[in-house]
């Protein structure tokens, strides 16, 4: 009875068409083409539509929430605010389709913050959504632990790309440079691609980008650090704690720090499931204590930084869910927390085309300083 009556209402619609009258309809679920148009298309006309629609949009199907706009002799389904396909009745009595695509315009902005609470609340606190606190977060997370080291009183400062269409606003664009204080030390990334790279770099060539990660998990607390002597939870007697705990929920993504090889992927019993990952120049890294591994991870595959490679529990000699992370360098542990991985910094021969790529955005993070100065009555201001 009620899709009786929802096609109905249709129906009315599209026969308000043919007489020339004109209105809107919202896309609900379960309504397809066909519903659609057979009030103002034959079956034959209505199959046409569909296959010129997908030879010009392949990718088009009809959404939840589309609106479909009808005038005189045209419908126009509105896919998003960049794009629409209008179906128009010509007088001849054939049909057309076209795709109206709309112009995106790009505005280069400076978006700032201090930090009172959280990332989070302060880029909201500007106006600004999770999107750009994330994507900032991301850039900085090889130099920032944005879990555990953001303090109050830390500032941002941030060259964005903004996307507007006719005159509203759609979204982000590229960071293309980004200030970032944390308890008093400035980081400074500046925006740089060419033919063979891509990525954020220091005002001297330098890539935010390391080789390790700070951490294998996203968020988490530190439970227990890298220390000489600990009594140990299970064990009950001192020794050496050779990595870092990270405690957090049962089943938490843990990430390989840096691409390498799988070259342990076992159970032991202090260990629990564990995996050992062999990298470059003498380093390996090891993870202990999963509840699981990624499925199908296999020794001897190679994963890249960033990826997946199991997940947080508390097997083997453990008393909560935590993952334990080492790191060894020609079989001696290093501290996690504080080794400084290696980076690569562009050939001097690109310095000069760095330079020249990047001063637009050096020019716009210092002269937001110095409004910032000028709107608050400083009687100076430090530039970088």
């Amino acid at each position: 009875m009620i899709n009786r009556l929802k096609t109905a209402i249709v129906f009315i619609i599209f026969s308000l068409l043919v007489c020339g009258a004109a209105g809107a309809y919202t896309v609900k679920r379960g309504d397809t083409l066909y519903d659609l148009f057979r009030g103002k298309f034959t079956p034959a006309e209505i199959i046409n539509i569909s296959k010129k629609i997908k030879e010009k949009v392949p990718d088009f199907s009809l959404q939840i929430g589309d609106e479909i706009e009808i005038t005189n002799d045209t419908v126009i389904i509105k896919i998003n605010i960049t794009k629409e396909i209008h179906i128009v009745s010509n007088k001849d009595g054939t049909i057309e389709i076209k795709v109206v695509e709309y112009p995106v315009n790009i505005l280069r902005t400076v978006v700032s913050g201090e930090i009172t609470h959280s990332l989070f609340y302060a880029m909201s606190k500007v106006g600004e959504s999770d999107i750009l606190a994330v994507r900032m977060a991301n850039i900085l997370e090889w130099e920032v632990d944005f879990f555990n080291d953001i303090r109050t009183g830390d500032s941002f400062r941030l060259v964005v790309e903004k996307k507007f269409c006719r005159g509203k606003f759609i979204g982000y664009g590229k960071i293309l440079g980004v200030d970032f204080v944390n308890q008093g030390r400035l980081i400074r990334g500046l925006y740089f691609e060419d033919e063979k790279t891509s990525g954020y770099f220091r005002p001297n060539g330098k890539s935010l980008k390391r080789g390790f990660l700070k951490s294998p998990l996203k968020f988490f607390r530190i439970s227990s650090k890298f220390q000489n002597r600990r009594l140990h939870p299970v064990l009950d007697r001192y020794q050496k704690h050779n990595g870092v705990d990270y405690a957090a929920p049962r089943g938490t993504p843990v990430r390989a720090t840096a691409d390498g090889k799988v070259a342990v992927r076992g159970y032991a019993k202090a260990n629990g499931y564990y995996i050992k990952l062999k990298h470059n120049n003498g380093y390996y890294t090891l993870y202990l204590h999963f509840s699981g591994f990624k499925r199908g991870l296999r020794e001897g595959e190679y994963v890249k930084q960033g990826d997946i490679i199991g997940y947080v529990g508390s097997t083997g000699y453990a008393t909560g869910p935590h993952v334990h992370y080492s790191i060894k360098k020609y079989g001696n542990y290093l501290n996690p927390l504080r080794f400084k991985a290696p980076t690569k910094k562009l050939p001097q021969a690109k310095m000069d085309e760095f330079r020249a790529g990047t001063y637009a955005y050096i020019n716009m993070l210092d002269n937001s300083y110095m409004q910032y100065a000028l709107r608050n009555n400083f009687s100076g201001v430090m530039f970088f």
